[in-house]
């Protein structure tokens, strides 16, 4: 029998730990979308039920909010649920958890099911008009609101997609968004900042060897910077506000705890 609320328990290893030995966020992600998956599998509308009909999910826009990372070997429970339809988005909502039901973090998600032969969205409701919604408190935030236009923004670096970034679609996995937007930071700036949300949305599919320029706006004031992924093109000039974007993202910093200080 289908459950309508999943719950997986995942431990943090090794190679997704960062320098202060926390998990970092593109792991928690990573999590996330693996629960999601088997989630979905187990309400019958997994990769391989969709598959069959020449379709796939991806990923649309995600907000996650961080409390507290989860340290190296320490476990961590992801519960989540499918919360309805909105449009062209399937939301799920998701919380992070420790065995004993704290929480590290939550977050919302939105899905789009796209035709495979075409690539263009499909609506959602067809797929998904037999499920249950369970009665779970609502997470709080958002993921249909648009994001504003970022203007005046500076490159932090440029990422030529390797091999290892892609996932089963053959594009760019969502995860290794975040882990670009993470590498764009300094070591000082990590030593004195850490991660506190992210609202990221992902705009068009990346594929292997595309040059990928991330670029950012700081808002000092609110601790929050937008951040911009743009895929570079023959011939345009590399800060032309032509550039299309790949993603886009809003990142709020929180400062890190002394004792995590070099």
């Amino acid at each position: 029998m289908s459950r309508s609320v999943w719950t997986e328990s995942f431990r943090v290893r090794t190679s997704e730990a960062d320098m202060f030995g926390l998990a970092r966020l593109d792991a928690l992600f990573g999590c996330f979308q693996e629960a999601a998956g088997h989630h979905a599998r187990d309400l019958g509308v997994g990769r391989e039920h969709l598959d069959a009909q020449g379709c796939f999910w991806v990923l649309s826009r995600c907000w996650m909010r961080i409390r507290r990372y989860p340290a190296w070997g320490q476990e961590l429970v992801v519960r989540t649920w499918p919360q309805g339809v909105h449009r062209l988005f399937a939301l799920r909502h998701f919380r992070l958890l420790d065995p004993g039901g704290e929480e590290f973090g939550s977050g919302i998600s939105a899905w789009v099911i796209l035709d495979a032969a075409k690539h263009r969205p499909v609506r959602p409701g067809p797929f998904l008009e037999h499920l249950v919604l369970p009665d779970e408190p609502d997470v709080e935030g958002d993921v249909l609101g648009k994001q504003s236009a970022v203007s005046d923004v500076s490159e932090l670096c440029r990422v030529v997609v390797p091999y290892s970034d892609l996932d089963v679609n053959r594009h760019v996995n969502n995860a290794a968004y975040v882990r670009w937007i993470l590498d764009s930071f300094d070591q000082e700036h990590h030593e004195r900042h850490q991660l506190r949300s992210i609202r990221i949305d992902y705009l068009a599919e990346t594929l292997l060897g595309e040059t990928i320029s991330i670029q950012s706006h700081s808002d000092f004031e609110n601790n929050a910077q937008a951040v911009v992924g743009l895929r570079e093109t023959e011939g345009a000039p590399l800060a032309s506000s032509t550039l299309p974007p790949v993603f886009q993202a809003k990142v709020v910093w929180g400062e890190r705890a002394p004792c995590f200080r070099q």
